[in-house]
Parts: structure tokens; sequence; C-alpha cells
């Protein structure tokens, strides 16, 4: 059965789906500039999408600011979580090697993005000028382009 939303796209399909694929063309575009590679990126937006999974639980904050300062705060002390991101996960979410994983992790580990560890898995730990960047610049941008492609299907209703 399809939602309403669905229904929606498909309506509308011609005025709508040709700015979906800008807004992903251009933060892909973006983030592999900004991370060396797309499996770099993938893997990347694997690894963030789970700090935020592991932020939710640690916090009920549901505005951008109030998000971006407990991303923050997690980032420095870390979280106490159960939930391992482990290559073989990666792996699976991203259709990409293990070994191929294991490589990109290590060039993000260098370029002070992530850190590893047998026991803990891949773990979002940027230097502090990464996840500022992170943060007040690469995040920013995908909010109001993001915003800018929900206003034209708004616009479509």
């Amino acid at each position: 059965m399809k939602n309403q939303m669905e229904n929606f796209l498909q309506k509308h399909f011609v005025n709508v789906w040709h700015h979906f694929l800008s807004f992903e063309i251009n933060r892909s575009k973006y983030a592999i500039e900004t991370f060396g590679s797309a499996n770099a990126y993938l893997i990347f937006q694997v690894i963030a999408w789970h700090h935020i999974l592991v932020m939710m639980d640690e916090t009920k904050a549901q505005i951008r600011k109030e998000a971006v300062q407990v991303w923050f705060e997690l980032s420095k002390s870390g979280f106490k979580t159960r939930s391992v991101l482990t290559y073989s996960l990666i792996s699976s979410l991203t259709s990409l090697s293990i070994e191929t994983v294991r490589r990109q992790v290590k060039k993000l580990e260098k370029k002070h993005w992530v850190f590893y560890s047998k026991k803990e898995g891949v773990k979002f730990s940027p230097s502090e000028e990464n996840n500022k960047f992170l943060a007040d610049i690469f995040n920013v941008k995908e909010v109001r382009d993001l915003g800018r492609f929900l206003d034209i299907i708004e616009k479509q209703k």
C-alpha cells in the first residue's frame, strides 16, 4: 500500500525528481571532495549515521543547535553504548568489500575523522577542526540544500 508522500511523488514525479537527483549529486560531489573518494564518503556516511543513532539514545534534543552541542560533547567524551560498528556491518550497509572498508577507515583515521579498535569497532572521533567543519560548514550546507528541495515539494502541493 502506497503512503501519502509516495502517491504525491508518483503524481508529480517529473516536476520533483530532477531536483532530488540534483540535491543528491551536489551533496555527493561535495562529500567526495571532502573525504577524498566515493568509497570514503559512503563509509563516513555510515559512521556519521551510527554516531547520530547513538547520540539519540543519549539526548532528547530535537533542535539542530542543541543536537550539534550534544554531537560535539559526545565526539570529545565518547559515549556509553554496546553498539559496535564493525567492518562487517559497514561492508553490509555499503556493499563494499571488508578490505575496502578497512583501507578506507584507516585513511579516515589518519585524517583524524575516526578511531578504530577491535574491541570498540569504528567510532566517529574527529579532530576539533574536522568536527567544526562538519557541523558548521558541511551540515549547514546539507540542511540548506535539503530545505530548498523540500520547499520545491511543498510548492507542488
